[in-house]
């Protein structure tokens, strides 16, 4: 688990491991979302309701 003070950066995780963000604050959040995908790699799996 990592934290971020408000107006700085940080470096997300390597690769093939999912990142959560959220926001604790008591201001408006402002975001921002990259995805950054393998074009030889599904970017999901199929869904199973087994």
């Amino acid at each position: 688990m990592s934290y971020a003070e408000a107006g700085t950066t940080m470096v997300g995780h390597g690769v093939d491991m999912p990142m959560e963000v959220f926001s604790a604050g008591t201001t408006a959040l402002d975001e921002l979302a990259i995805f950054v995908v393998d074009a030889n790699r599904p970017f999901s799996s199929p869904a199973s309701l087994d």
